[in-house]
């Protein structure tokens, strides 16, 4: 069989098959549900959470490096669900289901490390921009969790994929880096989409891939959003390929459509956030 059959085979397959593989907990499941059909309560939270020891451990872990700096630790579910308020639980619950995805394969493995690091990257940048914007713009309300949430969920189709070939390797199938890569690249969008459909994610998370990467991304709905993602990942891309970022450089020009709607004057601003988290 030529290579470029078995590519073609691979996509077909991937695009077909049922969403059969887990990428979120259950519990974080449950937590959105809970915090969406307005049934959220504290103490069903505190016992939910409790029921999974390496879970709870990885939201305390999340909960201190992401949403407690320079304040007291957070030690106890408990703690983390009184202070921090049902958005900042259902986004920690999703992150530490994040978080712990592994694979045995070397290179899935190597793969997973690096979605989960960009994706939590562009999580907490796109939130951090988000709270900056709304500080200067009193006029403008936008909800930094939901920012950065739709930042975790923006590669989403990747990790799904990236499960999925782990287990078609298990099962005897070879796949090298470059096909690995190329895969993710075509289809991780329409990937996207089909698992937040099938684990019913709100609409706001799913229509933010969807504009992920479409140049008609403005539609005046969610824009700002949009644009604070679009702008942390793509800032967090240049990082990665070790591109410094000035304003006097073409990535000023690149990234003008998203600092305009944002109101960012300084890119280099932008940069060193991103920088920092990254680091």
């Amino acid at each position: 069989m030529e290579l470029i059959d078995q590519k073609q085979i691979l996509l077909k397959l991937l695009l077909s098959q049922p969403i059969d593989i887990p990428v979120f907990h259950e519990v974080a499941l449950r937590l959105l549900q809970m915090r969406n059909d307005h049934s959220y309560r504290i103490e069903e939270a505190i016992v939910l959470v409790n029921q999974d020891t390496a879970l709870s451990a990885e939201m305390l872990k999340q909960a201190n490096l992401t949403c407690n700096s320079g304040k007291a630790p957070i030690t106890t579910i408990k703690n983390a669900i009184v202070r921090l308020g049902s958005q900042q639980v259902v986004n920690l619950a999703f992150t530490a289901s994040m978080a712990t995805s592994k694979s045995v394969n070397p290179s899935i493995n190597a793969h997973l490390k690096n979605v989960w690091h960009h994706s939590h990257t562009v999580a907490i940048t796109s939130a951090l921009l988000v709270v900056q914007i709304c500080h200067d713009n009193k006029q403008l309300e936008i909800d930094a969790d939901e920012v950065y949430l739709a930042g975790l969920f923006h590669d989403i189709g990747k990790l799904y994929l990236l499960k999925s070939m782990d287990s078609l390797i298990e099962s005897g199938i070879l796949l090298d880096d470059d096909m690995i890569d190329e895969i993710i690249e075509k289809i991780n969008i329409p990937m996207g989409i089909r698992v937040l459909q099938h684990f019913n994610i709100p609409d706001i998370y799913l229509n933010s891939v969807e504009r992920h990467m479409t140049n008609s991304w403005k539609c005046g709905t969610n824009d700002h959003l949009v644009a604070a993602v679009r702008l942390s990942c793509k800032m967090h891309h240049y990082i990665m390929q070790e591109k410094e970022v000035t304003n006097t450089t073409d990535a000023s020009v690149l990234f003008h459509d998203k600092l305009l709607l944002l109101n960012i004057s300084d890119v280099t601003n932008v940069y060193n956030i991103v920088k920092s988290i990254s680091d």
